[in-house]
């Protein structure tokens, strides 16, 4: 046993106390933040316009929509026919301590013709990457997790656009396990530029695939952790004179969440009013047409998901409503997670088994072509003390 879990015991419960305390904290703090959003919602928009030019590019709040702030809706019916495309993908990063160096991109997919009656249509796409050129970015290191993250989420992007271009009968909706804004652009800043520029063109590209075959897009994120809301709260409370980089980082509602507000406010099939995110990212999003806006959904009870769609999903009230009862209709089989995204999530993920398979494989390959095939010392030490083995001396 490596861990020593009676050294661990009082830590652990020290850590049930800290939580249960700040539980406590935070639900007392919690009426005072819904005041504040019913205050808000009371701002006159031309006073809340001043407000947000007054805050600057790099706030990291959220631009109310022409919906009230405080609005609810109510979940539209759902089409007799409607398709569900899903995607999600997995990776295996470069291992400098194994047979030779790759990385490994797998993206699951699944197309459900509700309302049809045929099975739904399933796939894995995996996809080995192994050059020189695949490997190295432009400082000549290896490629970077972020890098290769990136090239996963516009794969998913591209395999829902596939589907979509089939254009079968009836609405489509194309779901995604994650935002849509790709935090990439943000992660790499001034490294790797080339790099970041080529995937994240490759990804609105992907975008402009679905607009262009009249997909409503949405990305699904659980229990999400924003306070993109509550910052414009705070803001809404300032005049405009006291609008300046020390009241900003002023935070009243720190440790809260916008899904502890909206979880007072919606019920189960209800969403929030959509906003959109003050990030600079957004700012290459909406040069290219694909602005991101978001909104809060109660797909349970306490179940608040946060989604994410283009502007020209929320602008097209036919779009909005296909997304809105296309995921309530999705998460009542898995309690609130939609259940195309866990079959995606099953054919994408790459197990133990499959990577030990896909090891083998590569030594086989190597060997053909007249290659050692063994990993690194360190890696097979790790594989002995891994394996809990004890050896003697």
């Amino acid at each position: 046993m490596s861990l020593d879990f009676p050294a661990l015991l009082p830590q652990v419960d020290g850590l049930g106390r800290s939580a249960a305390e700040r539980a406590a904290e935070l639900g007392a703090r919690l009426p005072h933040a819904f005041q504040a959003l019913g205050a808000a919602a009371r701002v006159p928009r031309e006073e809340l316009g001043r407000l947000l030019a007054r805050a600057g590019s790099r706030w990291p709040g959220a631009f109310p929509s022409a919906e009230p702030i405080d609005g609810v809706f109510a979940c539209p019916p759902h089409p007799e026919r409607l398709n569900i495309f899903a995607a999600d993908g997995s990776q295996v990063y470069p291992d400098r301590h194994g047979l030779t160096l790759f990385y490994l991109i797998n993206i699951g997919s699944i197309h459900i013709a509700h309302g049809s009656g045929d099975p739904p249509e399933v796939s894995s796409t995996p996809r080995l990457l192994y050059e020189e050129s695949d490997l190295y970015g432009e400082d000549e290191g290896l490629m970077p997790s972020a890098l290769i993250d990136g090239q996963r989420d516009a794969a998913e992007l591209a395999e829902l656009a596939h589907r979509s271009e089939a254009r079968p009968e009836g609405p489509s909706l194309a779901i995604l396990d994650n935002g849509l804004l790709l935090w990439l652009a943000l992660q790499m800043k001034d490294s790797h530029r080339p790099e970041v520029t080529r995937i994240l063109g490759d990804y609105l590209e992907q975008l402009g695939r679905l607009k262009s075959a009249g997909t409503a897009v949405a990305g699904f994120v659980d229990r999400p952790r924003n306070a993109n809301v509550l910052a414009l709260l705070h803001l809404a409370s300032l005049s405009p004179d006291e609008v300046n980089e020390d009241s900003l980082h002023v935070k009243p509602w720190r440790g809260l969440t916008d899904r502890a507000i909206f979880a007072r406010l919606l019920r189960p099939g209800e969403r929030s009013a959509r906003f959109e995110h003050a990030s600079p990212v957004n700012e290459r999003f909406r040069a290219a047409g694909h602005a991101v806006e978001f909104f809060y959904l109660c797909c349970g009870e306490d179940q608040i998901a946060r989604i994410e769609v283009p502007a020209w999903v929320g602008a097209d009230p036919a779009l909005m409503a296909i997304v809105h009862s296309g995921i309530i209709q999705q998460c009542r089989t898995p309690g609130g997670f939609p259940y195309a995204l866990v079959r995606a999530h099953e054919l994408a993920v790459v197990s133990s088994e499959d990577r030990q398979a896909l090891e083998e494989m590569l030594a086989e390959a190597l060997l053909r072509h007249g290659l050692p095939a063994q990993p690194s010392q360190k890696s097979l030490t790790k594989q002995w003390t891994g394996a809990r083995r004890r050896h003697r001396l």
